[in-house]
């Protein structure tokens, strides 16, 4: 009598890849065993992760535990030393480098600094982003209207960095990002320079970019962020991955970084009044 023969399934490791090291689909990104190496000196050691479609992820640990590291290999600015990194099905050590731009059109990058281009309107900081994929004029001047719009500075299109608030620029940066329509958005440290107030509207937008199912790998070492908002938090330091943790309720994206404010006992007493946050400007 013939023997019924059975063959087993294996799912996708917790790295987001298969058995047979293929690329799980669900993960947009996806590191496993990972080094990466600077002149002699590990920035990351054996790190592995996943990022699904459409998370919002928190990447949190001192300054110089490997967080830009990270965001750099995901860009493929980098390329890792030891192991493979996969974003949008791309492995990193497979990768023909004149197909780099090609995957850096579908990622958006938010910076501390801002980044913008000085001696240019917010509009054509914007659009920027744009002439160089080489998007006709006409559609172009529709893309910034319509990002613009969705961050709050429409009307203020034809100023100049100089004549906006740190929040406002952020505000620029994160119009510039996502003018692309981009799959992915790194943000290293956005709300690095901007007091909580300001932060907490960057944040409130980048809850919005991610809503519109954009990725978000957010870089941040503000433990109150990540307290507040960490839904799925990543820890590194030292170079490596020492925590994923998944809140099993999900966030309170209401709460406020506000109330976390420092106050004199006055103010704490209830003498002063919080200040009232602003409707977020919705997409």
């Amino acid at each position: 009598m013939a023997t019924k023969k059975t063959t087993t399934q294996r799912r996708p490791g917790p790295d987001g890849l298969g058995a047979s090291g293929a690329a799980d689909g669900r993960a947009i990104i996806a590191f496993h065993h990972v080094d990466l190496e600077y002149d002699d000196q590990m920035a990351l050691s054996d790190v592995t992760f996943s990022v699904a479609n459409g998370e919002f992820v928190c990447l949190t640990g001192p300054s110089g535990a490997g967080k830009s590291s990270i965001l750099r290999l995901v860009a493929m600015d980098a390329f890792p030393t030891k192991g493979q990194v996969i974003v949008r099905g791309m492995p990193a050590t497979r990768m023909n480098r004149g197909r780099v731009p090609e995957l850096r059109r579908e990622i958006g990058f938010v910076f501390q600094d801002f980044r913008l281009l000085e001696d240019r309107s917010v509009e054509e900081n914007v659009a920027f982003a744009q002439l160089v994929v080489g998007v006709p004029h006409l559609q172009i001047l529709q893309n910034v209207m319509r990002v613009l719009t969705q961050v709050g500075l429409y009307d203020k299109r034809h100023r100049l960095p100089r004549q906006l608030s740190g929040g406002e620029q952020q505000r620029v940066a994160i119009a510039r990002a996502m003018v692309n329509s981009p799959k992915i958005l790194l943000a290293d440290e956005p709300t690095g320079n901007l007091d909580p107030v300001t932060a907490q509207e960057i944040i409130d937008l980048l809850f919005r970019v991610n809503d519109s199912g954009t990725c978000v790998l957010f870089s941040t070492h503000d433990h109150e962020i990540v307290k507040t908002f960490g839904q799925r938090v990543l820890v590194v330091d030292g170079g490596k991955l020492l925590s994923d943790e998944r809140r099993r309720v999900p966030i309170d994206r209401s709460a406020s970084l506000v109330d976390h404010m420092y106050r004199a006992p006055a103010e704490a007493a209830g003498a002063v009044q919080r200040p009232a946050r602003k409707e977020p400007v919705h997409a």
